[in-house]
């Protein structure tokens, strides 16, 4: 059936007057790619008047000022932070006890500590003629070939030990010989081991303690017996402490050459007054490792 002819002028009237339909498409696919797509929650907020609206250009250029304006007040703050460092005081940040809090005072145990932890100067002492002896040993048995002030030389010298550093290599060599020659211990003097042992300890740092707690320990000397009679328990933090860690039921060469090293070059606190008899005990002790290290092979 065909239509009126009226009818088909008034559809002619209603076409879109583009010759090209596909620019229409083109010009509203444009248009979207340029506005970047929000989210649902982004275009609620612009709707009800939460968020405006920036444009791209506009975002940019706040961008760019905020970040100037950032820059130098992070800059004004640096120089702020470091002229009041200048001028800040030093903050005591130890820990403080109750006693301290209340009285605004240092317990006594306190400053003993700080007092006692201040090095004093060694003061170098005469080597004993055992030790005179038990150092030439060492020597020949190689136990200075790497120190500095005998490398290369085949002649020994006393003038090596007359400085603080050749006096602790003494005691580094004297380990080593304990370590390598653990067999002597067995046949060392019974008594005066104990005579040393039960006398104390040369000072009340723990490199010079604890060897004198082991020895103990091997002659099951209680520690109350010696630490109760000791003019050093008021400054020592080891008073009447036992030793539980490694085998004490075996005498230990090295541990017994720490305390006969300091006994003998006299690495003794000041208050201390080593007897007589625990001087002549501990040179005993050295002549008889001499004389065994060269009939005892290993």
């Amino acid at each position: 059936m065909a239509l009126p002819r009226n009818l088909l002028s008034r559809c002619h009237l209603k076409t879109p007057p583009f010759p090209h339909s596909h620019r229409l498409v083109t010009t509203t696919n444009h248009h979207h790619h340029n506005n970047k797509k929000q989210p649902l929650h982004a275009l609620f907020m612009e709707a009800v008047g939460l968020k405006h609206h920036h444009h791209p250009q506009q975002e940019q250029e706040s961008e760019s000022e905020s970040n100037f304006e950032l820059k130098r007040n992070l800059t004004q703050l640096q120089q702020q932070l470091r002229t009041f460092n200048k001028h800040v005081p030093v903050i005591n940040t130890k820990r403080r006890s109750l006693f301290s809090v209340f009285t605004n005072q240092p317990p006594e145990h306190d400053t003993q500590i700080v007092n006692n932890k201040k090095r004093e100067p060694m003061i170098l002492k005469e080597l004993s003629p055992e030790m005179e002896g038990f150092l030439e040993l060492l020597f020949q048995m190689g136990y200075f070939n790497h120190a500095n002030f005998a490398k290369g030389k085949d002649m020994f010298d006393l003038s090596w030990f007359d400085t603080e550093f050749g006096r602790g290599y003494i005691k580094f060599a004297a380990q080593r010989f304990g370590r390598e020659k653990q067999e002597l211990a067995k046949w060392l003097s019974g008594s005066a081991l104990k005579e040393v042992a039960m006398f104390g300890c040369p000072s009340i740092d723990r490199a010079s303690v604890f060897p004198c707690k082991r020895l103990r320990k091997f002659f099951e000397v209680p520690e109350n017996t010696v630490c109760s009679k000791c003019v050093l328990r008021e400054s020592c933090k080891f008073e009447n402490q036992s030793v539980w860690k490694g085998d004490t039921k075996i005498l230990n060469l090295v541990v017994v050459m720490k305390v006969l090293t300091s006994y003998d070059l006299e690495m003794v606190h000041p208050k201390l007054v080593v007897p007589d008899t625990v001087k002549n005990s501990v040179r005993k002790l050295l002549k008889e490792a001499m004389k065994l290290s060269q009939t005892i092979s290993d």
